[in-house]
């Protein structure tokens, strides 16, 4: 229970800070277009494997850069789809937003050579990361739905309750600079 109460403490300490100023954005070394196989996951082991290929690129525009994400078939290599985003650096607030369109904004956090999301859509959780390592980037996204399968009871200490969710799937992929 002590480990708990140090946690909230510092929890509490750390939020409670004014952030940093961003360094405007997207890392330069990350910028480039990556090529990998995505591996996706259910509780019952590895489901499928999808070619992906993601440009991460400057647009013309202050702030603004290009999130392509295109998936593809390993059996004909035919592209499937795309995903085309926007990711924004906000100077007023400090803080960057992925655009996905239809007024449709995620806030995104970078930090640790990481970026992280977090959003609900409908009755589901979604926790997705980009983080740089070594050459490459990895990106994992795992979710479930929202509703706790599990509340413990009351804890004083914490003035609340630990709700849990269960993770119901993983997409995860190492992206590889081009050759």
């Amino acid at each position: 229970m002590r480990l708990l109460l140090f946690f909230l403490f510092l929890s509490s300490f750390v939020w409670s800070q004014k952030p940093a100023l961003l360094d405007k954005g997207i890392p330069q070394d990350w910028l480039g277009s990556y090529e990998g196989n995505m591996e996706i996951f259910t509780p019952n082991g590895l489901q499928q494997t999808i070619g992906v290929q993601l440009d991460l690129l400057i647009m013309d525009r202050p702030n603004y850069w290009t999130y392509n994400m295109s998936f593809v078939n390993l059996k004909n290599n035919e592209l499937m789809s795309t995903k085309a985003y926007k990711i924004f650096y906000e100077e007023q607030t400090n803080k960057l937003w992925m655009d996905e369109g239809d007024s449709l904004l995620i806030e995104m956090t970078l930090m640790g050579d990481c970026l992280f999301d977090h959003y609900t859509l409908s009755d589901l959780f979604f926790n997705s990361t980009l983080c740089r390592q070594n050459e490459g980037l990895v990106f994992q996204i795992s979710g479930g739905k929202l509703n706790p399968c599990y509340t413990s009871p009351y804890i004083e200490e914490a003035d609340g309750s630990v709700a849990t969710m269960q993770v119901n799937f993983l997409q995860r992929v190492l992206l590889l600079p081009k050759k």
